[in-house]
C-alpha cells in the first residue's frame, strides 16, 4: 500500500533540516506524497513543492497553525488552503511578530533568573526561521546552559516554568474558521498527547474538518478511541511522524505508515 507523511517540519520553523533535505528524506523512505507542517508559516512550501515535482512525489499545502485556550495550546494542521489569502497571510505576520516578541520575553525571564543566554544565540537556532521554543532549548544547549533540550524544557521552558510565556490569544474555533475561509481543512494535532475526548467533541462543534490518527504519541487504545470518533462524527483521518529531523523529535518520515487514502480524501474534502 503507498504511504504518506502529513506532518513534518523544516528549517522554516523548528525543523534542522532544509525544506528540500526534507522532501529528501521522504523520497528515501519510499513514500508517495506529504505535507510540509511548519509552525504558522508557509516560507518553505515553495522549496517543497519544487522539490517534490524533481522527485515525483505528491505534495499537499500544509502548515501547523497555533491555537490556544485558558491555560492550553491547541496545534491545528491546516491542509489545501491558498498559501496567498489575505486573511492566512496576515495570521502568519501577527504570528511572526509574536513569535520574536515571546522569544525576547522568554529569553529576558531566563536573564532575571540568572540564566545568561543571548538573543542572537537563539536567533542562530533559528537559522532564518522564527524562534520557538524548540530554538531556546537549542540555544540554552549549544550554550552548555542545560546538559540537553529535555532539560531546557523541564527547568526553564515547559508550561508553568520560569520562562514559559504564552502565545497570544488565538482561539481554536477561529483557528478552524480561518482555515475554512483560505479553502483548507482543520486538523487536530496529536490528539493523544494534549486532548480528552470531550475537548475533542467540543471541537467538532467548533468546526474542526479531521483527526490526527497516526501519530508517536498516540499509543493503541488512543488510536482506536481516535478512530471511533472519526467514524462517528464522518471526520477526514491524517496521520505522520512529526519529523523535525535526525535526533530532533518525532519518529523517522512514514514511520506511522499512513495510507495515500488519507490524503487523497484531505485533498477532495
Amino acid at each position: 500500500m503507498s504511504r504518506v507523511d502529513l506532518h513534518l517540519h523544516s528549517q522554516a520553523s523548528d525543523g534542522i533540516l532544509t525544506p528540500t533535505e526534507v522532501v529528501r528524506a521522504v523520497a528515501k523512505q519510499g513514500l508517495t506524497g506529504f505535507s510540509l507542517t511548519d509552525h504558522d508559516t508557509v516560507a518553505g512550501l515553495d522549496e517543497a513543492r519544487e522539490e517534490a515535482s524533481r522527485l515525483g512525489l505528491d505534495f499537499l499545502v500544509g502548515a501547523e497553525l497555533s491555537a490556544n485556550e485558558p491555560g492550553r495550546s491547541v496545534h491545528v494542521l491546516a491542509y489545501g488552503f491558498d498559501p496567498a489569502h489575505p486573511e492566512m497571510l496576515e495570521f502568519f505576520d501577527d504570528f511572526r511578530t509574536d513569535r520574536i516578541q515571546r522569544a525576547e520575553k522568554m529569553v529576558q525571564c531566563l536573564n532575571e533568573h540568572g540564566v545568561e543566554l543571548h538573543m542572537d544565540a537563539v536567533m542562530r537556532e533559528a537559522v532564518g526561521g522564527l524562534p520557538t521554543r524548540a530554538h531556546l532549548g537549542r540555544a540554552l544547549v549549544a550554550e552548555e546552559l542545560v546538559p540537553n533540550i529535555h532539560a531546557a524544557f523541564r527547568m526553564w521552558l515547559a508550561r508553568g516554568k520560569p520562562a514559559f510565556v504564552e502565545k497570544r490569544p488565538s482561539p481554536p474555533a477561529e483557528v478552524f474558521g480561518l482555515v475554512h475561509r483560505a479553502g483548507g481543512v482543520a486538523v487536530l494535532a496529536h490528539p493523544g498527547r494534549d486532548y480528552g475526548e470531550a475537548d475533542i467533541e467540543r471541537y467538532i462543534q467548533d468546526g474542526l474538518d479531521g483527526i490526527e490518527i497516526l501519530h508517536p504519541a498516540n499509543g493503541p487504545s488512543v488510536r482506536a478511541t481516535l478512530g471511533r470518533i472519526v467514524r462517528k462524527a464522518e471526520l477526514l483521518r491524517s496521520g505522520g511522524s512529526d519529523w523535525h529531523g535526525p535526533g530532533a523529535g518525532g519518529g523517522e518520515p512514514g514511520s506511522q505508515r499512513v495510507p495515500e487514502s488519507w490524503m487523497r480524501a484531505i485533498e477532495q474534502h
